[in-house]
């Protein structure tokens, strides 16, 4: 029995920590200062079994870091001690005055304008000095260069806000599987995120963003928290996804778009300003995408985040915009690449863009913009020069990683990880452990960590932080390319050399061997890595001499046997359209063992 009983209260105190931490990491410690005006938290009078905001009251003195004496006038006991729980400030509003105007003292200025200041909105922000304090032009730019971009910009001032423009060119309309109606009850909400949405919800009628209305169609609206970021209300399309007909258009490459990018000596990053919000919705797609709150049901007037066909749809707009940019602008959703050779193409492509933007009425947010930069941070890499390297900011994100508990943790590590593995030579054997233990289908069940999986879990890691920086690839150059195999997979890389003679790796790429393809003699995985390779750097070797290095002569034998099976027939088919030649190098193979 004292075992029990002391087996009971460490268990009561781990779960007592563990809450306790989970609760902590979004705790924020507030107080409140005397005379300052509070609101309390109390029971409605109508009904005692909810609860209001009332006041305003006076902090009178405060008894320790939780609890207050409020003085509340016109409650029977004026004075009364709260936890701090149950206040929050107090927003006065501003007063509203009525003006008198005697029309016989003034009818000297009848013909007068009369201007009455109004708290309206300026959704233009264009500020050229503050653009180039955040792109840091002064020092990389010459005077005349800042100059001629200030001029250049000023053409298009009206394109820069932090409000959503609306364009003319398309309408989001979408199509559903079935016409039965979709409509979900509201998600339950603390009174803190109550507020919040109610606020995000006025921000949107102020924007013409949505209106108020009622639909057969109503997916619920949710608030998402996470650590370090502002509270994103969002809407729940989930059960509406399911039954909408999918559109399809290609989302670009992100590695292409990074590398191109990467090779050049001017660029340019824009943000569109809530990209999304600034394609209109059909009279159609706003029935269907209707959403409810707790207090009221509102309907989209443009094409909000979470319909299942808005990337591809938004995609589609900005090829239409920027059709036959392509040399030299580059779009990703809505950030949007600008990047030239030398500085008077660079002010040309600049302004081009810039103009197509206008001319299709979209805005962009000139805080999320960098013009002119030698190296910027683009699609989570830092570019240009002709190198690129991962943004600090997510290296940061894979070494704060917690250790996996469940296999969906594992997966969220990997595919963090993963984003970067072009970097890490062999990614893909270095993570076998962690792969091999996702084997199974429940999603969230403990993991068997072992200690193979917490030295990958730690070599991953350390690999990323001393991660070598990958030149873009220069097509007037020979490329080369490193081939090897163990008994786990095959590791790759592509470099190319410089002025100097100098190799700098391009990419990195890693593959692990199937059960079946483990069961390869040497040569045959060695030739396996070859064709692996030559396969996924078609795009660079097409049409170019190159040389593949290898620790072997696979090739030799390849041609030797292309007859012995099927597979090999196909391996060396697949080899007759590219130029090459083949170099021994029995040093390879030390990126792969």
């Amino acid at each position: 029995m004292r075992h029990c009983q002391e087996l009971a209260v460490t268990t009561i105190t781990e779960t007592r920590d563990k809450r306790k931490t989970w609760y902590d990491k979004n705790a924020v410690k507030r107080e409140f200062r005397v005379g300052e005006l509070v609101l309390v938290l109390a029971t409605s009078k109508p009904n005692k079994m909810a609860v209001q905001w009332t006041g305003p009251g006076v902090i009178e003195s405060k008894l320790s870091e939780t609890n207050y004496i409020v003085r509340m006038e016109g409650k029977k006991d004026k004075t009364q001690i709260y936890h701090i729980n149950l206040l929050k400030p107090y927003h006065q509003r501003l007063e509203r005055v009525n003006l008198l105007v005697n029309g016989e003292e003034n009818q000297e200025r009848e013909t007068e304008e009369l201007t009455i200041l109004y708290p309206v909105s300026a959704p233009n922000i264009y500020d050229f000095e503050r653009i180039k304090a955040d792109s840091a032009l002064e020092g990389r730019l010459s005077p005349t260069e800042i100059e001629s971009l200030k001029q250049l910009l000023g053409r298009h001032t009206k394109i820069f806000s932090n409000d959503p423009g609306k364009t003319h060119l398309v309408e989001h309309d979408f199509e559903l599987i079935s016409d039965k109606p979709i409509r979900s009850k509201p998600y339950r909400t603390s009174q803190r995120q109550k507020e919040i949405l109610k606020g995000e919800i006025k921000r949107m009628l102020d924007l013409n963003i949505i209106e108020i209305g009622q639909s057969d169609y109503a997916s619920p609206m949710i608030l998402v928290e996470s650590t370090g970021r502002d509270l994103r209300p969002c809407i729940d399309y989930r059960l509406l996804n399911a039954n909408v007909r999918t559109q399809f258009f290609p989302l670009p490459n992100i590695e292409e778009h990074v590398e191109r990018v990467a090779a050049t000596k001017y660029i340019t990053v824009i943000d569109l300003a809530k990209g999304y919000w600034q394609i209109p919705l059909s009279e159609r797609a706003r029935r269907y995408s209707a959403f409810v709150t707790s207090f009221g049901t509102y309907i989209p007037l443009r094409m909000p985040f979470g319909l299942v066909n808005a990337p591809y749809f938004f995609s589609k707009l900005m090829a239409q915009v920027l059709e036959n940019c392509d040399t030299f602008a580059v779009p990703y959703l809505d950030d949007i690449a600008i990047y030239s050779e030398n500085w008077e193409d660079h002010l040309k492509h600049v302004d081009e863009v810039l103009k197509r933007i206008g001319n299709a009425q979209l805005t962009i947010k000139p805080s999320k913009c960098k013009f002119a930069q030698n190296h910027t941070k683009y699609l989570g890499h830092i570019v240009g020069g002709g190198v690129r390297s991962p943004a600090e900011a997510k290296i940061k994100a894979v070494m704060e990683f917690p250790t996996p508990k469940t296999k969906t943790q594992i997966r969220a590590f990997l595919g963090l990880a993963g984003y970067y593995a072009h970097y890490v030579k062999i990614f893909s054997l270095i993570a076998a452990p962690l792969t091999q233990s996702l084997k199974g289908k429940i999603k969230k069940e403990g993991v068997n960590w072992t200690q193979d999986c917490n030295r990958v879990f730690t070599e991953l890691k350390n690999r990323l932080t001393e991660i070598p920086v990958l030149h873009a690839p220069d097509y007037n150059r020979e490329f080369i390319v490193q081939t090897d195999a163990s008994d786990l997979g095959i590791g790759v890389v592509l470099s190319q050399q410089n002025d100097k003679g100098e190799e700098h790796p391009v990419l990195f790429l890693r593959k692990k061997f199937t059960d079946a393809q483990r069961k390869y003699g040497t040569t045959e995985k060695e030739c396996a890595a070859i064709i692996y390779a030559i396969t996924k750097l078609r795009y660079y070797l097409d049409g170019q001499q190159f040389t593949i290095e290898t620790d072997h002569n696979p090739l030799v034998w390849l041609n030797s046997n292309a007859g012995a099976n099927q597979r090999l027939m196909r391996w060396s088919l697949a080899l007759q359209p590219f130029r090459y030649k083949v170099v021994h190098n029995g040093s390879v193979d030390k990126f792969v063992r």
